[in-house]
């Protein structure tokens, strides 16, 4: 009888977990930049692409994009 309630725990747990988490890693790599500035500015990288939802294929394609408009230029 308490499954239905314990799977929706879960599920706010969850939601929560994902709101919050890009959040943490990049404070925690605003931290790390101090000490040691490339895994500090890659966790925030990481954190900043979680946040906007942001994946490495759309990174890759709006340098692709970038590169084209500029090849067009010349």
């Amino acid at each position: 009888m308490n499954e239905p309630k314990q799977t929706e725990t879960v599920q706010v747990v969850e939601k929560v977990s994902a709101i919050l988490s890009p959040y943490f890693i990049v404070i925690v790599g605003l931290f790390l930049a101090d000490s040691n500035f490339l895994i500090g500015i890659a966790l925030v990288f990481v954190g900043v692409f979680s946040l906007l939802k942001l994946s490495w294929h759309d990174v890759q394609t709006g340098v692709e994009k970038v590169k084209g408009f500029f090849a067009e230029k010349q």
